[in-house]
Parts: C-alpha cells; sequence; structure tokens
C-alpha cells in the first residue's frame, strides 16, 4: 500500500472518530493517538494540551499514567519548545541533545517527533510520538505526515469548542428568554390593569358630561357635545384594548342571542349622533325589503362595538357634508352581510389586509383631530373571526371606501 493512500486512510479514520457522538472528548482523543501510533510505527505516542497560560497537560497516551500529568510551559522540555517557536521538532537522539539536558524515563528510544497542533497560527496542544519500531529514526515524509495528521485532530477539539460553545449559548439563550418572559408578563399585566382600570373614570365623566348637558346655555351646549363625543372615542379605544387581550387570550366567550340587523345599525347610528352633527354628515340606510329581513345569531353587545367602530372610521375620514352609507343583506350562502360605504380619501390596494394588524394607521388626519390607536379595525376583525366571519375592505384611491363583514346567521358551533 502506498503511504499516499496509508495517510489517506488515518486522515478518514480521524475524522470518523471526531464526528462519533458515542465518544466523549476524551476517548475521542484516546481512539486518534492509537490510529496515529498505529500509522508511524511507533509505540508511544501522545497528545498534550495548553491548560491556561503556563501549562500543557497530556490528555491522550499510550501510558495511561501519563494523562493528566502537566507540564510549566517555561520548562526547557522538547513541548515547551515547540509551543514557544510553533514548529515541529525532529530529535533524532534525545540522550545527546544539547538543548534538553534532562531525559524523560518514558522514553524508550532516541528518535523522538512533535509537531504543533495549532488553531489560527496559534499553538493549542503538542502531538509527540517516540519508540520508533525497527530503525529509530523518522524519515523527512514520516515528519510531514505527522503534521498533516495534527491539523486533522483540529477537528476532534473544534467539535468539543463548538459543543462547549453552543451549550453556554443555549443557556444564556434559555436565560434571556425567561427574563423576556418575566418582563412580558410584567407589561401585559400592567398594561391590562391601567386600561381595566380606566374605564372607570372615563365611565365617570360620559354620565357627568350627560348631566351637565341638561343645564347647559344653549351657546355652550356645544361644548359639552364636543366632550361627550371625546370621552365616548376614549371609552371605545380603551374597550378596544382591553377585549383585543381577552380575545388573544381567548376568553371572550360569545353570549348569542337573536338580532335584528336593523335595529342593531339603527343603535349604533344614535350612539354615534354627536360625530355625525360635529361634521354634518347625512347616513343613508340600505336595507333590503322587509318580507326579506329576519334576524340572525351573534354576541350582541361585540357586533355593535364593530358597527361603531367601523362607522367612527367612515366618519372620521369623511369631508364635511358628505354622504356615509351604511346597510346589509342576506346572502345565498346562508349569511348576513354588513356594509359601511363612505366617500374618504380611499384606501390603496396594498393595505387592505395590513390595516386590521395591531397598531397600524394608515395616515394622519389633518382635517381636525382624530386621535387613534390603530386598534379598533383590528378589533373588529377579531370580534367577526370570533363569530366565525370575515371582514375586508373595497377601495379604489381618491373614490372612498366600502367597509364590509360577513357573518353566518345560524349560531356558529364552535369546536
Amino acid at each position: 500500500m502506498t503511504n499516499d493512500k496509508r495517510l489517506l486512510e488515518v486522515l478518514i479514520k480521524i475524522n470518523a472518530i471526531s464526528n462519533d457522538r458515542s465518544f466523549d472528548f476524551g476517548q475521542k482523543l484516546q481512539h486518534i493517538i492509537i490510529e496515529i501510533v498505529r500509522y508511524m510505527h511507533v509505540k508511544s505516542g501522545s497528545i498534550m494540551l495548553v491548560k491556561g497560560s503556563k501549562n500543557l497537560e497530556v490528555v491522550a497516551s499510550t501510558n495511561a499514567q501519563l494523562i493528566g500529568i502537566n507540564q510549566r510551559l517555561d520548562e526547557e522540555s522538547p513541548s515547551s519548545w515547540v509551543f514557544k517557536h510553533k514548529d515541529s521538532l525532529y530529535v533524532k537522539d534525545i540522550s545527546k541533545s544539547d538543548i534538553f539536558p534532562m531525559r524523560f524515563d518514558h522514553y524508550e528510544g532516541c528518535a523522538l517527533l512533535l509537531v504543533p497542533i495549532k488553531d489560527n497560527n496559534k499553538v493549542i496542544g503538542i502531538l509527540t510520538v517516540t519508540d520508533k519500531i525497527g530503525e529509530d529514526y523518522f524519515q523527512k515524509e514520516e515528519q510531514e505526515a505527522l503534521l498533516i495528521i495534527a491539523g486533522q485532530v483540529i477537528s476532534a477539539l473544534e467539535n468539543k469548542r463548538l459543543a462547549k460553545s453552543l451549550k453556554m449559548k443555549k443557556r444564556t439563550l434559555q436565560k434571556k428568554n425567561l427574563q423576556l418572559k418575566k418582563l412580558e408578563k410584567l407589561k401585559t399585566d400592567f398594561y391590562n390593569m391601567l386600561i381595566h382600570d380606566l374605564k372607570g373614570p372615563i365611565s365617570e365623566l360620559i354620565a357627568n358630561l350627560d348631566i351637565l348637558s341638561y343645564t347647559v346655555s344653549d351657546e355652550n351646549e356645544e361644548y359639552v357635545e364636543a366632550a361627550k363625543t371625546g370621552c365616548g372615542t376614549l371609552y371605545s379605544m380603551v374597550s378596544n384594548m382591553l377585549d383585543i387581550v381577552q380575545l388573544e387570550e381567548d376568553r371572550i366567550k360569545l353570549i348569542y342571542e337573536k338580532i335584528f340587523p336593523q335595529d342593531l345599525i339603527k343603535e349604533a347610528l344614535v350612539r354615534l349622533f354627536g360625530l355625525f352633527k360635529i361634521k354634518k354628515l347625512t347616513f343613508v340606510e340600505n336595507f333590503p325589503s322587509s318580507k326579506t329581513s329576519n334576524f340572525f345569531w351573534g354576541d350582541r353587545g361585540l357586533l355593535l362595538r364593530v358597527l361603531q367602530n367601523l362607522l367612527t372610521n367612515a366618519i372620521n375620514y369623511s369631508p364635511y357634508n358628505e354622504i356615509i352609507e351604511v346597510g346589509y343583506e342576506y346572502l345565498k350562502s346562508q349569511e348576513i352581510n354588513f356594509f359601511i360605504k363612505d366617500k374618504g380619501p380611499g384606501i390603496p390596494p396594498e393595505h387592505h389586509k395590513s390595516i386590521f394588524e395591531k397598531y397600524f394607521q394608515l395616515n394622519k388626519i389633518s382635517d381636525g383631530q382624530v386621535y387613534t390607536t390603530g386598534l379598533g379595525l383590528t378589533f373588529c376583525k377579531m370580534a367577526v373571526e370570533a363569530h366565525r366571519g370575515k371582514i375586508g375592505v373595497e377601495s379604489e384611491s381618491l373614490k372612498g371606501s366600502r367597509f364590509f363583514f360577513i357573518l353566518p346567521v345560524e349560531r356558529a358551533i364552535l369546536s
């Protein structure tokens, strides 16, 4: 067998050992040194690794008694010389060496060959072979071959380093993940507490403004109405935030009842009368004939809020003195379709889905002050989907928007 073929075979074996997960780190190095000893035709061999900044430690050896022994890097020894010079060392006769006056007892032969194990030009270990079988010397090609093999040992060492690094990163990530979960819980608890506690004082403001509206003079009535409208909008925002959290956590259970769509729309319009009045808007009802009108099943409170949110959007984005159309129709698919059509600036097609995402705001209204959290449409989407329905918008830029939501007529059977 040619030398090149033998070298290739030992490199393949070392690579297989390096990637064998059934061995721990020490076992891998021990198996590797045995393969190296066989290839080099020697009796003895060892692998030493740098430990800290001052020592080398034997981590694998044909002599089990040497494993774990430490050698100082500042001693005059062959291993220290290789470490300092970052180069191979071949000693033909250690007994006659002027450089190393001390001969170790575990050397039987005279010839000694050491090569550095390097990573990015940094010596991280020493590979040693000695006690040559047959003639006690190492040929030039054997010295070069051992240097190549030392490079392959890096694979086993690198696997250990990567495994250790991954383990540390995993622990760090787990720790950070735990901290993030705690922070997220604190944030969620604070958020829920805040929006829940806000409902009380806002309700009190609305109630007192309502009482005040009966005693205020005509010239000040519009200010009271504006305050009531603002409080109503704020209350709606807070309700949206609270309900979105509950819908996300599946904590809202739908209370189904018979709902007559005309009554639902009329109630939503009455509640928003102040907003219509401020912008001098006209609403047009588009209902089917009384012969086809009927009830459907749903959670009245949630669906009333959906209509109010969609109507509020239409009001906010409509120019003064415009018309808003609101209505419904029964579909052949045993569904009911509610719709609100305005003559506002319209919504570009690329935003037809994103407007229903949390905190998304298409633009800011410059025609008067309009306050929004970007959660109104998110609430609508979640409330409609909780009914097993769907919501969407049809719009062309500069031609207004038509929002719609479709619900099953029969009560949804939730799995």
